[in-house]
């Protein structure tokens, strides 16, 4: 088998990815149909059958095949053939519940402020729990899912666009919209350890000019012990006079 033959394989699947199904592996090209090889490993990492694959089998392809299905420019791939790549369509027609998943460090501020697009990726949406824990873990490996009401964006006038039959985009999410799981509790005595400052450390922040010092805020110095009677040192040359004498 001539090593073109054994590379076979490895080109269909990236021609069906990035000519014809994209959405299926999570992926979303941009508007001249690249996507970057790092997204493009992660999703091959995720199927045992193409795990194995790095960056120089992409290299190898375009050396043993004179005419191979793809491009690649810097650190971005796409096919040659665009013309079956789904387009990016109005949707109306929307699930009832829609999922995305977030890293968990952005938990607190996403609860607090939503999600928003960002210039490389709209917000990307899957209608089941398990695909968008998936995608998640491309970003965390404890990712938090939530959970999109779609009655409450229909509520707010969020327009959805579709691509192709997974993937579902958003340019943005307000926090009433969606749900997740409950915040981690602080413990009460970590809480209280985090906060308590020193009488020193209050001094040295107002030094540097971090904050004002409340002067109530300084711990009052320990009280100092009361003067007790000290123990008279025995000094041993006396002491041995004094033996002598009584006997």
């Amino acid at each position: 088998m001539t090593p073109k033959q054994q590379l076979q394989p490895f080109s269909r699947i990236l021609a069906y990815i990035l000519e014809r199904r994209p959405d299926e592996f999570g992926l979303i090209p941009d508007k001249d149909g690249f996507v970057t090889i790092k997204e493009l490993l992660k999703a091959l990492s995720e199927t045992d059958k193409w795990r194995h694959i790095r960056r120089s089998h992409f290299n190898e392809l375009l050396l043993v095949d004179p005419d191979p299905p793809v491009e690649i420019a810097d650190n971005r791939i796409r096919a040659k053939n665009r013309d079956q790549l789904p387009a990016v369509r109005p949707c109306k027609d929307l699930p009832r519940l829609l999922y995305t998943a977030i890293r968990k460090k952005a938990y607190p501020a996403v609860k607090e402020k939503g999600l928003r697009a960002t210039k490389e990726s709209p917000v990307e949406c899957t209608a089941d729990h398990q695909s968008a824990e998936q995608l998640g873990r491309r970003k965390d490996n404890q990712p938090v899912v939530l959970t999109i009401h779609t009655t409450k964006t229909a509520a707010r006038e969020i327009e959805f666009t579709r691509f192709g039959e997974h993937l579902y985009l958003a340019e943005a999410l307000p926090p009433e919209t969606f749900t997740g799981p409950a915040m981690p509790k602080i413990p009460e005595a970590a809480n209280q350890e985090k906060t308590k400052d020193s009488a020193e450390q209050y001094r040295q922040k107002a030094r540097a000019g971090t904050y004002t010092v409340d002067p109530r805020d300084i711990p009052a110095p320990p009280e100092p012990k009361k003067p007790g009677k000290a123990k008279k040192k025995q000094i041993s040359w006396k002491q041995e006079r004094r033996e002598k004498r009584r006997r």
